[in-house]
C-alpha cells in the first residue's frame, strides 16, 4: 500500500504541475527577439519598504517525498510547464531569490523528517508539503507557523480557495495553505461498452448529471440494467459494480449532506455516524452492494475490483480520479469509460460533491516571523500562474490528457471543483473509520445503527483528545 501510495501521489504531482500553469486559451504572442515578455506583469512591493521585494540572495526548498533532487531539472512535460521554469527564472532573477522543489526522503519517513526539522531547526528554508498523517498531530504540537500573521500575502486571491485554511485552524489563526484548484477525486467510472450492451445510451451518466438527475435513484436504476444473468443458470453473469468499500462508503455520506466526521460552529471534529444522513447512507451502500456487485474472486487481492473494471466484468466503479492519470490503473484499458460525479443522495443539498483530501504546505514555527514571511513570500510568487496560461480554465489541460472524453473533464472535474468538501475522517488519530463501520456494514454484517452504538464512546474519546 505504501508503494502504491507513493507512485499515485507522484502520478497526481504531474497532473498538478501541469495545471498549474496551463490553460487551452492560446498564449501571447511570441515576443520580439529581446524583449522582455514580462514587461507588464506588475513587480510587487514590499509593503514594510515600498520597494520591489529583493529576498538578497534568500534560497528556499520545497519539500515532498517525490520530487527527487530537483523537480524542475527534469524535461518539461508541456510547452505550458517550458514556460511555467521560463517564468520561475524571472521572478528569480527579479526578486533576487533561489528555490528548488526536492525531496529529503520518501513517503515513510516524511512524517518524521517534518516533525524533526519543525523541532529542531536548521539553516535551510523550508515550505513542506504534508499529508494527514502529520497534520493534525503537527498541529496540535504547535509544529506549524500560524499563517494568519503574514502581511505578505493576499489570501483572497481565487488561487488560495481549496478550502486548505479550514483545515487546520485555532480561533482566526490557520496553520495550512494550498495554491492550488482543489484536486479532483472521489467519483464514479463507467464502462460505456457495456452501458451500450445492457441497452443504456453510454453518455447517459454525463446526461442525468448534466440534468442534475444523477441521484441514487437513477443510479441503481442504470447498476440493476447491467446485472443479469446471461445463460439462464439463475446465477449473474453481468455485474453492475464493483468497489473499493472505503471509497464508496465516505462518498455516499457526504452526498447524502453529512461526512462521517464533520466540524461544528467552533471548529470542533464531530462524529456524524449517528445522524440521519449517514446512517441512510450506510444502509442504502450495504443494499447496493448485496443487490448488485460482483462477488470477490476466490483468491483475490484486496485490489480486485480494479482488474474486474479494466476487464469489462462490472460496468461501474466508485473509487478515485487518479486511476485516470496517464500512467494510472485504466491507462491502457480497451473498452472506452467514462466518468461522472457520486450520484446526489435525497438528504443533501443538491450539489455534486467529492472529498478533497489534498496535500497542504506549512512553514515550520521554528522560524522567527521576518523570516517566516520571506520564505511564505516566494512561495507565494513561486505559486502564482504563468502569464499568458492564467486564464480560468488553466487548470483542466493537465487533466485533458488524462481522460477519454473531454464532457469528464469540463463538466464532472468542474463540478467536483466548484464545491470544496475537506476530508476529516482521516485526520484523527485512532479512528478506525474502516475497520468499525465501513467494513461491517458495506457487506452487511451489521446494522448502521448497531455499528454506530459498538463505537461512539470510542471515538468520542478520540474526538475529544483532538479537540484539545
Amino acid at each position: 500500500m505504501k508503494k502504491l501510495n507513493s507512485k499515485i501521489i507522484a502520478s497526481i504531482a504531474v497532473v498538478l504541475m501541469l495545471t498549474t500553469a496551463s490553460s487551452f486559451a492560446a498564449p501571447k504572442k511570441k515576443a520580439k527577439k529581446g524583449a522582455d515578455p514580462y514587461k507588464d506583469v506588475v513587480k510587487q512591493k514590499d509593503s514594510k519598504t515600498g520597494k520591489v521585494w529583493n529576498f538578497n540572495g534568500m534560497h528556499v526548498d520545497l519539500v515532498d517525498w517525490w520530487a527527487g533532487d530537483d523537480w524542475e531539472a527534469r524535461p518539461a512535460a508541456s510547452k505550458a510547464e517550458e514556460e511555467e521554469r521560463a517564468y520561475h527564472n524571472w521572478l528569480r532573477s527579479t526578486y533576487n531569490f533561489t528555490w528548488t522543489q526536492k525531496q529529503l526522503c520518501g513517503w515513510d519517513s516524511h512524517p518524521q523528517t517534518v516533525a524533526n526539522f519543525c523541532i529542531t531547526g536548521g539553516k535551510e528554508n523550508y515550505v513542506f508539503t504534508i499529508d494527514n498523517r502529520s497534520a493534525l498531530t503537527g498541529f496540535r504540537a504547535d509544529l506549524f507557523y500560524d499563517l494568519s500573521k503574514l502581511d505578505c500575502i493576499d489570501w483572497s486571491n481565487p488561487k488560495w480557495a481549496s478550502g486548505s485554511e479550514k483545515m487546520l485552524v485555532r480561533g482566526k489563526s490557520f496553520y495550512a495553505m494550498r495554491p492550488l484548484v482543489p484536486e479532483p477525486r472521489g467519483g464514479v467510472f463507467f464502462n460505456k461498452r457495456l452501458l451500450q450492451e445492457a441497452g443504456i445510451d453510454p453518455e447517459e451518466p454525463y446526461n442525468l448529471q448534466k440534468e442534475y438527475k444523477w441521484t441514487w435513484e437513477t443510479f441503481e436504476q442504470l447498476v440493476a440494467k447491467c446485472t443479469y444473468d446471461t445463460d439462464n443458470d439463475g446465477v449473474n453473469d453481468a455485474w453492475g459494480m464493483a468497489n473499493s468499500s472505503t471509497e464508496f462508503v465516505p462518498l455516499a455520506c457526504i452526498s447524502n449532506g453529512m461526512p462521517m466526521i464533520g466540524k461544528d460552529a467552533n471548529g470542533k471534529f464531530v462524529n456524524n455516524v449517528g445522524t440521519d444522513q449517514c446512517l441512510e447512507a450506510l444502509a442504502w451502500c450495504a443494499h447496493m452492494a448485496t443487490s448488485y456487485e460482483m462477488p470477490q474472486p476466490e483468491g483475490s487481492e484486496w485490489n480486485w475490483m480494479y482488474p474486474a473494471f479494466i476487464e469489462g466484468k462490472v460496468a461501474f466503479l466508485a473509487d478515485q480520479e487518479y486511476h485516470a492519470q496517464r500512467n494510472g490503473t485504466f491507462a491502457d484499458m480497451t473498452d472506452d469509460w467514462g466518468f461522472v460525479c457520486f450520484p446526489l443522495g435525497p438528504k443533501g443539498d443538491g450539489k455534486y460533491r467529492t472529498l478533497h483530501n489534498d496535500n497542504l504546505y506549512i512553514i515550520p514555527n521554528c522560524y522567527d516571523d521576518e523570516r517566516a514571511r520571506n520564505i511564505a513570500k516566494i512561495f507565494d510568487l513561486m505559486t502564482d500562474p504563468t502569464p499568458g496560461w492564467d486564464g480560468p480554465d488553466a487548470w483542466k489541460e493537465g487533466y485533458y490528457l488524462c481522460f477519454r472524453d473531454s464532457r469528464a473533464v469540463d463538466e464532472t472535474l468542474e463540478l467536483m471543483k466548484a464545491t470544496p468538501c475537506p476530508r476529516y475522517d482521516t485526520l484523527i488519530p485512532g479512528i478506525n473509520y474502516m475497520g468499525d463501520v465501513i467494513w461491517v456494514t458495506y457487506p452487511g454484517y451489521v446494522t448502521p445503527q448497531q455499528a454506530y452504538e459498538d463505537t461512539k464512546n470510542s471515538w468520542q474519546g478520540l474526538l475529544d483528545d483532538a479537540n484539545r
